[in-house]
């Protein structure tokens, strides 16, 4: 619900969004982006965004760009309540498994566990029967498992767990990525800061840490500078 009618208000404001459309690279002129690639055809504009989740690195890399942000995989299943006076009534964390399960109106959804296993979206059988067992022993009689839809997805980690939002080594191409667990919860923050920082105008709150400047030693020496420029 909140993606759809931030989509409608989006476009109520004049965005332009291509569904279904594949970015495959980026073409560069001297110190900055110049055009997208897709599969629907190429796209000129003023600024570029990258906020492609797990899948930043593998766009940026071919430029020099080195995002340390990595392919942690979770899994959940999503179940039909058949007794709502054993579901959970909101949001249980198992802290020693790492699993959460929500009531999501008449479903309960168990997710959690992290696998590094690059950017396979395989559904791994044991994987999954650790979050199914967790569901039954913990609301055993609450849901139907026969009717369970399982779903596996990347979470973009980085190695101190914070995004990494700001400018890179070209003037015209920005981040916005690398969120890990919490890409929703940061979203709307996130997006406003880095709406500053494309605009030139200051952001409501200190850029320090967040560029990717914390990695420079491991980045070109081109684009040192003008991430510090962004981070400050």
């Amino acid at each position: 619900m909140f993606t759809q009618r931030l989509t409608e208000m989006c476009k109520a404001s004049g965005v332009e969004f291509k569904f279904d459309t594949q970015v495959q690279s980026l073409d560069t002129k001297e110190n900055r982006i110049c055009a997208v690639h897709t599969d629907q055809g190429t796209l000129a504009a003023d600024g570029y965004l990258v906020a492609m989740g797990s899948y930043s690195p593998k766009l940026v890399q071919p430029l020099g760009i080195h995002l340390p942000i990595y392919p942690v995989k979770g899994y959940s299943l999503t179940v039909p309540i058949v007794d709502p006076d054993r579901a959970p009534e909101s949001t249980v964390m198992d802290e020693t498994h790492k699993v959460a399960i929500s009531r999501l109106g008449n479903r309960i959804r168990v997710g959690g566990t992290a696998e590094l296993s690059g950017y396979t979206l395989d559904l791994t059988p044991r994987r999954l029967r650790n979050v199914k067992h967790l569901g039954t022993d913990l609301f055993g009689g609450a849901a139907d498992m026969e009717q369970a839809e399982y779903w596996t997805g990347l979470r973009l980690m980085t190695p101190d767990g914070t995004p990494i939002i700001g400018g890179t080594g070209f003037e015209n191409l920005f981040l916005n990525t690398g969120h890990g667990t919490l890409g929703w919860t940061m979203s709307v923050g996130s997006a406003k800061l880095i709406a500053d920082l494309i605009s030139g105008r200051k952001p409501d709150i200190s850029t320090e840490g967040l560029s990717l400047a914390r990695y420079s030693k491991h980045q070109p020496g081109k684009q040192q500078g003008v991430q510090q420029q962004y981070q400050h």
